[in-house]
């Protein structure tokens, strides 16, 4: 049974990646020869064994996850679910105690600076978090890197969450809780960085941007 199957049958159910989602994950990685990796946002950790097996699959790359410190709390969560699959060796995650946004400083500054080829981006989906969090993504990407966003149309009124808890959304003008935050984004800071759309992948509400080489 390959590790992909293995996530199936024991994870199967866990949010939020799905097979689909990991097979083109997969060739994406192969098709660009990424190695040194990055993820915003891991939740149970299912998307980050994805990418580990991918890598191991490879045996070569490593991949740094960022997410909240609640995460921990999760059954499994991270750890419990990498154990099990034998591929903590290939993931080293981060859990914030307010953001990933200080955790990503604290790389930034650090000497030398890790750099990385590819960022699977699928945390906050605001514009403050998400805008924020491009920017600092961008400080660790090599020339010539790869983001993909993940939730291309999620909006503040169209999540279950914030449904459930709509006093968090009191703080929000109703455009901005209308908006596509990924997607404006998408639209108006990463062309302004200077990146360059690669694709949209309309069935997994995913696009691909890549840094300029230079």
């Amino acid at each position: 049974m390959s590790t992909f199957d293995k996530i199936d049958t024991l994870y199967g159910d866990l949010p939020y990646m799905s097979r689909p989602k990991a097979d083109f994950l997969r060739d994406l990685f192969l098709q660009n020869n990424l190695r040194d990796v990055m993820e915003i946002g891991f939740f149970h950790g299912k998307s980050s064994a994805y990418i580990a097996a991918i890598l191991e699959e490879q045996n070569a790359g490593h991949l740094t996850t960022f997410d909240l410190a609640s995460a921990r709390r999760k059954e499994p969560n991270i750890e419990e679910l990498l154990t099990h699959l034998d591929l903590s060796h290939r993931v080293t995650p981060f859990f914030a105690k307010r953001s990933y946004t200080w955790e990503l400083q604290r790389l930034i500054t650090t000497t030398p600076r890790p750099q990385f080829d590819f960022c699977f981006f699928d945390g906050g989906h605001t514009w403050d978090t998400t805008g924020f969090g491009v920017v600092l993504v961008d400080m660790l990407l090599r020339p010539g890197g790869l983001i993909l966003l993940d939730d291309m149309d999620w909006t503040m009124e169209g999540s279950k969450y914030y449904q459930n808890n709509p006093a968090q959304m009191r703080p929000y003008d109703r455009d901005e809780r209308q908006t596509p935050a990924v997607r404006r984004i998408w639209d108006t800071l990463l062309p302004h960085l200077g990146y360059e759309h690669v694709k949209e992948f309309p069935d997994y509400e995913m696009g691909l941007v890549r840094k300029a080489a230079g």
